[in-house]
């Protein structure tokens, strides 16, 4: 599956950290909103499924404003902000885009909390005992048709299903959060490694 399309599934999922109560979908925007300026940065594991085979693994990072680092089996990618590096381990093989190309704009969180809502049709409601937010697409602008998102007593979300037309059942879950640990800024810089197949696209 391209990593583009994984991106905003999983970016989706870190800010939507907050308090439910009983809020209408407007107002839990309204928080995730206001949630996600007290982030300065966050971690996550994460493991992702499709049609209940796993085929994903690993921890996210992300720092604002677009900083963003992603490790999973023989693939790391990075972003700084400006430029942004997909590290293939096995092929020896290094990708570079700048971080406003077409295919790293789904990489800024600010878009996707405060932009993206607009393209969707939104509900909250109780599900396996955990409070769920649906997210519907109004046209074609995103990939999916429709995002649940659970979340347990904290508030937090453990686990996220996706209807992708290409792809079928997406399942993404998250776990151990860490928020505001003072991540270092070099953490989100990235240099080829000697000898690797380097494509410089910016």
């Amino acid at each position: 599956m391209r990593f583009k399309i994984i991106f905003i599934y999983i970016i989706s999922l870190l800010v939507l950290n907050v308090s439910f109560g009983q809020d209408s979908a407007e107002n839990v925007l309204q928080k995730i909103q206001k949630k996600f300026d007290t982030i300065v940065d966050l971690s996550a594991n994460l493991t992702q499924s499709i049609n209940g085979n796993i085929n994903l693994k690993g921890k996210v990072y992300y720092k604002k404003e677009n900083k963003l680092r992603f490790e999973f089996k023989n693939i790391l990618v990075i972003s700084d902000g400006e430029s942004a590096w997909n590290y293939n381990q096995k092929d020896n093989k290094v990708i570079i885009t700048e971080y406003e190309s077409e295919g790293n704009k789904i990489l800024s969180l600010r878009q996707i909390v405060y932009e993206y809502p607009e393209d969707c049709e939104m509900s909250t409601y109780e599900s396996e005992g955990q409070r769920v937010l649906e997210l519907i697409s109004k046209d074609d602008t995103f990939s999916f048709n429709n995002i649940k998102l659970y979340l347990n007593k904290d508030y937090l979300i453990t686990k996220a299903l996706m209807d992708d037309p290409a792809s079928g059942t997406i399942e993404i879950s998250l776990s151990d959060y860490q928020l505001n640990k003072n991540i270092p800024d070099n953490f989100f810089e990235f240099s080829p490694p000697e000898g690797s197949k380097v494509i410089d696209l910016r």
